[in-house]
């Protein structure tokens, strides 16, 4: 009866049990096998487990040697039943020690083809023949020979150190010059197709691959030794402007094929001791762009067969690098003046040098021919006309109308589509602002008003009592009056409502009841002229109600009461068909006052109503008599909060 009793760490061989030991003796007798699991890298690589590819844009060629020592790769364990049913246990280390140098050269052509071959040689290997009866397997008594690599890749995408992922397939070719009784061959050719995956990303170097060994089957005790699946990654961190590559590398393989006969049934990849792997620390150096050095060392992982308990590599190669060759100082813009010192590397500093800035011609920013140095206005092109007194600059034209500011007799005003023929650079003027230019104004200083002349451009017609009635249609033109839809009352005062200096003045005031803004029965005849002249003056847009008070009292409640009172006022004319647009109303309590409120008769005239033509805009004229200058006695209580008795 058998056993397995692998050991972690190390390539494991089956134990027997003392007691059949005789019996299979004879079938258990077994050469070695290609021991050493350890593949380099083709000459030249960063890395010493996984490639990262290189072609002949970086190197055309390269030669070196990996010396490589592997502790513990073969280990054999026993366990012996005793007739009271315990157990005992030996450990025999067959190989205890292999060191291999790996010779190795490649080249590569047309910056996508890359070819390599090694040759293993054997130096020494430590350890203990396998006890008589188990198998035939001991370490090699000298030099030995493995097998001769050869190996080729190509690159489908990307370069490897250029790009931060590229695309390779390869395949090694293994020719059966070594051993098995030196545990340097497996004595068949062996086949490995390779995907490479590697890339460069800022001071990361990467990689990573897949490979699949086609290799003859080999029984040794209860390994089956066979094809195998092969996955390998690195990463370094590049550093000292980018000649050390230094970081974690690994591989893990695994046989693919049936487990021995009497030791199981069904596939050995990844079972116990048919699997393993290794995990390194390496760093690599280029020594001035030619001659590359590594060192690395690490552990076993798992127990699968010709894993270490530890490795230590040491490469060197002549792998000369090609490097871009710096480029000569450049003068891109061709003006003498080097790249390095040109401040202005793409623009010939031509016949006029900025002494400034070195390299760079003087400016012309504004292309007037005067260049930036000399010119008090670099934005603006002198133009035709330019300044005597400001060299660079145009004569000065503030308003933008064609006229020079020297000649300009207004400066900042342009003189538009209609200018003053009497002042140069000037708009006509329209004085009365009646829209009707001084210079084709009859009337310049009077405003043609609602009712323009015909006959004389920008006059009115004639209104000798400037009631905004003309004198044709007057009834009573020497005495203002207001507009009447009447005929026989246009013009005339009648009602107590007379049109003067832009107002619309009521020659009676209007009553409201005590410190209230209702407005008494008595007011409504006038306010009724009010509306009357309203309707009659077509012209009239707009026009304010104000209510004003005296100072006896609090100041905000007589602004408000006053405001209140006005806004009844025109509530009461819009009641009586007057369009609430063309009024609005405000309440300036006594801060309007029109005399002193020292006395009766000046406060009495202070509390008033007044109706102000907003638009069209009136000319103020003196008024004739209204509720402001009207007798006192006339005048009512209209709206004092507190009043002293009267």
């Amino acid at each position: 009866m058998k056993t397995l009793k692998p050991r972690r760490n190390y390539a494991v061989l089956a134990a027997l049990l003392g007691t059949v030991l005789p019996s299979v003796a004879g079938a258990q007798t077994v050469t070695g096998w290609a021991l050493d699991r350890y593949e380099p890298t083709t000459t030249g690589d960063v890395f010493f487990m996984s490639e990262h590819p290189w072609y002949s844009s970086t190197r055309a060629f390269s030669v070196g040697i990996v010396a490589d020592y592997a502790a513990n790769p073969l280990v054999l364990r026993q366990e012996f039943a005793a007739a009271d049913g315990s157990t005992t246990s030996t450990t025999t280390n067959i190989v205890s020690g292999q060191f291999v140098g790996h010779l190795g050269a490649a080249f590569s052509f047309l910056d996508r083809v890359g070819l390599g071959v090694s040759m293993p040689m054997s130096f020494y290997q430590g350890g203990t023949a396998s006890p008589a009866g188990t198998s035939s397997l001991g370490p090699a008594a000298g030099v030995g020979v493995g097998d001769l690599r050869f190996g080729a890749r190509v690159r489908l995408v990307g370069h490897s150190d250029r790009d931060p992922i590229s695309l390779h397939v390869g395949a090694n070719l293994w020719v059966p010059v070594g051993s098995r009784s030196n545990n340097t061959s497996d004595e068949n050719v062996r086949f490995e197709p390779r995907l490479t995956l590697a890339g460069r990303a800022s001071i990361i170097r990467w990689s990573a691959g897949a490979a699949f060994q086609v290799r003859g089957n080999i029984d040794a005790v209860n390994l089956a030794i066979g094809n195998e699946l092969r996955f390998n990654a690195a990463i370094g961190f590049v550093a000292l402007d980018d000649n050390l590559t230094i970081g974690p590398e690994a591989y893990v393989f695994s046989a693919v094929r049936d487990l021995p006969a009497g030791h199981g049934q069904g596939s050995a990849s990844f079972q116990t001791g048919q699997w393993g792997g290794e995990l390194m620390l390496g760093a690599h150096y280029l020594i001035a762009d030619t001659v590359l050095v590594g060192l690395g060392g690490g552990v076993g992982l798992e127990r699968g067969y010709g894993i270490p308990a530890g490795r230590g590599l040491l490469s060197v190669a002549y792998a000369p690098v090609t490097r871009e060759a710096p480029a000569a100082p450049g003068d891109r813009d061709h003006d003498g003046v080097l790249d390095r010192d040109d401040i202005c590397p793409d623009t010939p500093q031509g016949p006029h040098p900025d002494p400034a800035r070195r390299g760079c011609p003087l400016l012309d920013t504004d292309g007037d021919g005067v260049y930036d140095n000399e010119d008090i206005c670099v934005t603006v092109p002198q133009g035709e006309h330019p300044d005597p007194t400001r060299r660079g600059c145009p004569l000065p034209d503030s308003d933008g109308d064609g006229v020079f500011d020297p000649d300009d007799q207004c400066v900042t005003t342009p003189m538009g589509e209609h200018p003053d023929p009497d002042r140069r650079g000037c708009p006509d003027g329209d004085r009365d602002h009646d829209t009707v230019l001084d210079h084709g104004d009859v009337c310049p200083d009077v405003h043609r008003g609602p009712f323009p002349d015909p006959a004389r451009v920008g006059c009115p017609l004639p209104d000798r009592d400037h009631d905004t009635v003309p004198d044709a249609t007057d009834a009573c033109p020497d005495v203002p009056g207001a507009p009447s839809e009447i005929p026989a009352r246009n013009g005339c005062p009648v009602g107590g409502v007379v049109m003067d200096g832009g107002r619309i003045n009521i020659l009676s005031p209007v009553f409201f009841d005590t410190d209230r803004d209702t407005i008494k029965p008595q007011s409504f005849a006038i306010l009724s002229r009010v509306a009357d002249v309203l309707r009659a003056s077509g012209f009239i847009r707009r026009i304010r109600v104000e209510g004003h008070t005296d100072d006896r009292g609090d100041h905000d409640h007589n602004v408000d009461l006053s405001n209140r009172r006005a806004i009844s006022v025109m509530r009461w004319l819009t009641e009586h068909g007057i369009d609430a647009t063309r009024m609005e109303a405000q309440g300036f309590g006594p801060d309007r006052a029109i005399t002193s409120n020292q006395t009766v008769v000046g406060r009495a005239r202070n509390r008033r109503v007044e109706f102000v033509i907003l638009d069209p805009a009136q000319p103020e004229n003196t008024m004739t008599q209204s509720a402001a200058t009207a007798d006192p006695g006339e005048i009512r209580d209209t709206g004092s909060r507190r009043r002293a008795p009267r």
